[in-house]
């Protein structure tokens, strides 16, 4: 989890304007995991980060640092998603990252808990991990890289 999760009075103008932007780009992903695999979305997202018009998408990210961006994509997620949103959220940083030509990876994990598999999904940035909790990821063996 991210060290530190945002509270309402935390929040900036900016970050008032940019959080309904990445609320409704989380849902519009929630979509797009019902009717696209998620190889495809991932090289969409990627190729969609790289154009001009979509790159400036959402409107003032690109004025928020990462670490905030990253927090707020967290609490955007925890609002549409609730519980299992690792792999909404990871998507969103994915994309956001893109648009920043980060070297950004999303990665998709399991683990076996109580003879059933669980999974998780986390991004790696520059080859390390990002906006998660490395005793949570440790737990997974990465079976996806994208």
């Amino acid at each position: 989890m991210l060290r530190r999760l945002l509270r309402p009075r935390d929040l900036s103008l900016a970050d008032l304007l940019l959080l309904p932007q990445l609320i409704l780009s989380a849902l519009a992903l929630r979509s797009c995991l019902r009717m696209v695999s998620l190889p495809r979305l991932t090289r969409l997202l990627a190729r969609g980060a790289q154009t001009t018009r979509l790159r400036r998408l959402p409107f003032l990210h690109g004025r928020r640092d990462i670490e905030r961006l990253a927090r707020l994509a967290d609490l955007a997620t925890r609002l549409t998603h609730g519980r299992g949103r690792c792999l909404p959220r990871s998507l969103l940083l994915f994309w956001l990252l893109k648009t920043r030509e980060e070297p950004v990876e999303l990665l998709v994990g399991v683990q076996r808990e109580s003879g059933s598999l669980e999974g998780h999904a986390w991004i790696e940035r520059r080859g390390a991990l990002f906006g998660d909790s490395p005793g949570l990821t440790g737990r997974y063996a990465a079976l996806l890289r994208f």
